[in-house]
């Protein structure tokens, strides 16, 4: 095989790889929170009544858990549905000041779970 020939088989591999790679990262990517209320890492001085997360496809949302800053369990009431959505809102009790954290669980449409949390900070005005 001459310099030429070896040359323009690496090249061939190389583009293969790179497409193959390009694939895989699409068929594996999955949707993440773009956005929530009360948003991400923000200070709140009102109380809010509910949790909206916005995601960049449609899920289900299968769990949602809210914890206070000593790590106790806030009661959501959240019902499991089937629906795939982009939004989705999970009424609020009545919250003390502190630093919560919203843990959520979604799965795509493709079967796969996706997880991931986040703060916010309730410090209403006196």
């Amino acid at each position: 095989m001459n310099l030429r020939q070896h040359f323009s088989t690496s090249l061939r591999s190389i583009v293969l790889a790179s497409a193959v790679a390009v694939a895989a990262t699409s068929a594996f990517a999955h949707t993440t929170l773009q956005s929530a209320s009360p948003a991400i890492n923000a200070t709140v001085s009102t109380q809010p009544t509910k949790l909206l997360l916005n995601f960049g496809e449609p899920v289900m949302l299968m769990n949602i858990k809210l914890v206070d800053t000593q790590q106790k369990n806030i009661d959501l009431n959240y019902k499991v549905t089937s629906d795939l959505q982009l939004a989705h809102t999970v009424a609020l009790p009545a919250l003390p000041d502190s630093t919560y954290t919203v843990i959520w669980t979604t799965m795509g449409k493709d079967g796969h779970n996706m997880s991931g949390k986040y703060n916010f900070t309730l410090k209403q005005a006196q």
